[in-house]
């Protein structure tokens, strides 16, 4: 199986003179909600650091265009600030930009600053250091699931996932977990407005599939996940809970189907898995 990344899609460009006269390099509104307080300034900002983070390599700004909904004089405008305030690299050979290491440092202070990270680490170590497969911490963000604490397998593996990586909701099995145990008129609600796009073959996107698989999960107490995902990974996920009984993240175990079938998981894995996750919960909710 080849390596696998997922790219976030590109917000649709406009092209031409706005309706009020102004060349789209001029308008300040295209991506805005329709929100008087959303500042549409730096919400293109971000957007470009979102994407060169979804490349992933040195971009030059022809090709960011290509990304981004924003015009060539507009991008120039921002990497140019992004670049001042240090958050951006140029190469001054090549012209093309990174990420620099002061995006690191809000990385840093997010995950610091992460009370169930903390509480979680040690229990996640111990979790992949006997299972000797990939184990994660994952809290929902909206419609996706953030990888927000990941121990890699023993042995290699071809998903090109680390901590920050997203994936949708609806087709992961720590996405699943989490919705599982919440309200499920409130989850399908949230499933119904999102993108649910087939990732692989044998991805669920039908809501009606979707209510039966959160269903399922609440009354085992996980979600499993087979090649929904990823060709070749089998996941399953339990979820963690606060004090009121509320989601807040979710561990899982991913494994190659190359090495194990969904039956060898669930019976040698699932239940570490949910001792794990049991300590876990105990230990945040005792502070």
């Amino acid at each position: 199986m080849g390596t696998a990344k997922a790219v976030r899609a590109p917000t649709a460009r406009i092209a031409g003179a706005s309706g009020d006269g102004r060349h789209r390099d001029e308008r300040e509104d295209d991506t805005r909600p329709a929100n008087p307080l959303f500042i549409a300034s730096i919400g293109k900002a971000f957007e470009v650091l979102e994407c060169l983070a979804d490349i992933g390599r040195p971009v030059g700004l022809t090709e960011l265009c290509q990304h981004a909904s924003l015009s060539r004089s507009a991008l120039q405008r921002i990497t140019h600030t992004l670049t001042a305030l240090g958050y951006l690299r140029q190469d001054p050979k090549t012209r093309a930009f990174t990420l620099s290491g002061k995006v690191l440092h809000l990385s840093h202070a997010m995950l610091s600053s992460d009370s169930l990270r903390d509480r979680a680490l040690p229990h996640l170590e111990d979790l992949n250091r006997r299972t000797a497969e990939t184990v994660n911490l994952m809290e929902m963000e909206g419609d996706e699931i953030v990888y927000v604490v990941r121990f890699p397998g023993f042995r290699a593996v071809s998903v090109d996932l680390h901590v920050g990586s997203r994936l949708p909701i609806h087709c992961s099995a720590a996405g699943r977990a989490i919705l599982a145990e919440m309200d499920i008129d409130d989850a399908m609600r949230l499933l119904a407005r999102v993108p649910r796009r087939a990732m692989t073959p044998h991805t669920r996107t039908e809501l009606s599939d979707l209510r039966t698989a959160l269903q399922t999960a609440r009354k085992r107490g996980y979600a499993l996940n087979d090649q929904e995902s990823f060709i070749g990974d089998i996941s399953i996920a339990k979820a963690i809970l606060n004090r009121q009984r509320e989601p807040i993240g979710a561990v899982n175990i991913a494994v190659s189907t190359s090495r194990w079938t969904v039956e060898e998981t669930l019976r040698q894995l699932l239940p570490q898995l949910l001792v794990t996750a049991r300590a876990i919960e105990r230990d945040v909710n005792a502070r």
